[in-house]
């Protein structure tokens, strides 16, 4: 009986330990990246409703703008422009922005910088 009562304790003991770990590796981590509020020098909401959430986005040229992330979405570039973007885990791409494109994208973390020698203009509509 007192084998069993010192057991559950040592189990009862490693579960708190280990919730305590998980939470405070978890603090550690940023739970918001939401654009409007870590980027809200760059990103500016034009409409929100029960089914989508529209951003447009100013880049000046230079900025590279901190970790955030969107939802699926449609971006539509409205300037041409070069960026550098990092996925989060991943290596930085460079990629040379058209005015008029129009593309889906799948969720992302990512951190941006423009490189090129225009500001960067898009519109984002985030699904819900």
């Amino acid at each position: 009986m007192k084998k069993t009562a010192l057991k559950r304790t040592a189990i009862g003991l490693a579960v708190v330990a280990l919730l305590a770990i998980c939470w405070r590796w978890t603090a550690a981590i940023p739970q918001d990246l939401d654009p409007l509020k870590v980027a809200a020098d760059t990103h500016k909401l034009v409409l929100e409703n029960q089914f989508v959430r529209v951003l447009e986005t100013h880049v000046p040229v230079g900025k590279t703008e901190p970790w955030h992330q969107h939802g699926r979405r449609v971006v539509v570039y409205l300037s041409d422009f070069h960026t550098r973007s990092t996925e989060r885990g991943g290596q930085a791409q460079e990629h040379l922005r058209k005015r008029g494109l129009v593309r889906w994208s799948e969720p992302v973390i990512h951190q941006v910088e423009n490189i090129g020698k225009t500001e960067g203009h898009v519109i984002s509509v985030e699904l819900k």
